[in-house]
């Protein structure tokens, strides 16, 4: 994707607390876990900064997910995740997602989401009207 938007990109927050329905056999956190941390993180985001007619327009749905796990995380510990979207071409949007604490991330995501008519299921392309919610 060649870069379509102007601007900064708006960084956003999700608070995690690790509880113990999300610690696999091997005492920290499932690979499985990170991934729905994704999708909740990036829905929070969406439900924050899209206008109400967008929230009834428009579905996101993963087209490719990649993380690179860089520490465990485990039981009790608090991360935050840290996205913004980096980059948008057509009807796909890249989140670029951060997990862990200040100083010590515990994972690297970059997620490829669809954008979608609700309604017609059917591809949308990202307007810069759309983007420009993502970007200062």
């Amino acid at each position: 994707m060649s870069p379509q938007h102007h601007g900064r990109a708006l960084r956003h927050r999700y608070e995690i607390l690790v509880t113990s329905d999300m610690i696999d056999e091997l005492g920290h956190v499932n690979n499985a876990v990170y991934l729905r941390w994704v999708q909740e993180a990036i829905s929070h985001f969406w439900q924050k900064t899209a206008r109400p007619e967008d929230l009834a327009r428009i579905v996101w749905v993963a087209f490719r997910h990649e993380i690179t796990y860089r520490r465990p995380t485990f039981e009790a510990e608090r991360v935050d995740i840290e996205l913004w979207v980096a980059d948008y071409a057509g009807p796909r949007a890249i989140f670029e997602l951060r997990i862990g604490q200040p100083g010590d991330v515990r994972a690297e995501v970059t997620s490829t989401l669809c954008c979608l008519d609700r309604s017609t299921r059917k591809l949308v392309r990202v307007t810069g009207d759309l983007a420009g919610r993502f970007f200062a």
